[in-house]
């Protein structure tokens, strides 16, 4: 049975995929995905130098199928990723710039003589909670304030799909649900937030809301059976 794992940004990621992904990609093909948080990191990205030897270390191992699930919204100048100036300076279309900046992840380590024969970077337009906005049902279940539900419920038929939502970084989706549940006197728990309302949503209908999620998720399934 192929080995896959899964690089995530922090412990949000890490639950919720256990919980919708692991579940699904084992059903789907009857192999196990191990899902860790990036190492040296306290939660979020850190910078590409320090990235570089887990990459490196994982596609040693020629049997396993390695991805990542990285928010386009988190990766900053400073972290110095490759073709970040290309992506994001110099590409002011962000579907076209999270493309760029996974393909130069892959170039960047073929360059170094690493094989990527079995490697799938995603990073998500825009972040992680772009994915919850995919039905109203995981709000309506987690929270209990009219007001709060009828806020969010207001923002993802304004956009193409979830993981269009983001204006700036005062309006990313996590900043959205931020700003509208501290605005009633709640608070947004990442982990525990979350996990339930993408339970509730559930794995499905997030495929079938959000293209470029979508399209990762067949992509690892491909390999898996390949």
């Amino acid at each position: 049975m192929k080995r896959v794992h899964c690089i995530v940004e922090g412990q949000t990621e890490v639950k919720v995929f256990y919980s919708i992904l692991a579940p699904y990609i084992l059903a789907k093909t009857g192999a196990y995905i191990e899902i860790t948080p990036i190492k040296h990191s306290g939660g979020g990205i850190v910078k590409y130098s320090k990235l570089l030897p887990e990459l490196r270390n994982h596609l040693a191992d020629k049997d396993k199928i390695l991805t990542t699930f990285f928010d386009y919204y988190g990766i900053l100048e400073k972290h110095n990723y490759p073709k970040y100036k290309e992506a994001k300076l110099d590409q002011t279309n962000a579907k076209i710039g999270v493309g760029i900046m996974e393909q130069g992840l892959k170039e960047d380590l073929d360059s170094k003589g690493i094989n990527t024969k079995n490697f799938i970077p995603y990073i998500q337009l825009h972040e992680f909670e772009a994915l919850l906005f995919s039905s109203d049902e995981g709000f309506e279940f987690q929270y209990d304030d009219e007001r709060v539900i009828r806020e969010l419920k207001a923002i993802a038929p304004r956009y193409e799909t979830p993981e269009d939502i983001n204006d700036s970084p005062v309006t990313a989706p996590s900043k959205r649900i931020i700003s509208i549940l501290e605005k009633y006197g709640e608070k947004y728990e990442k982990v525990i937030d979350g996990d339930a309302i993408s339970t509730i949503v559930g794995i499905e209908v997030m495929i079938e809301k959000c293209p470029r999620f979508k399209a990762w998720v067949e992509k690892l399934i491909e390999k898996i059976q390949e």
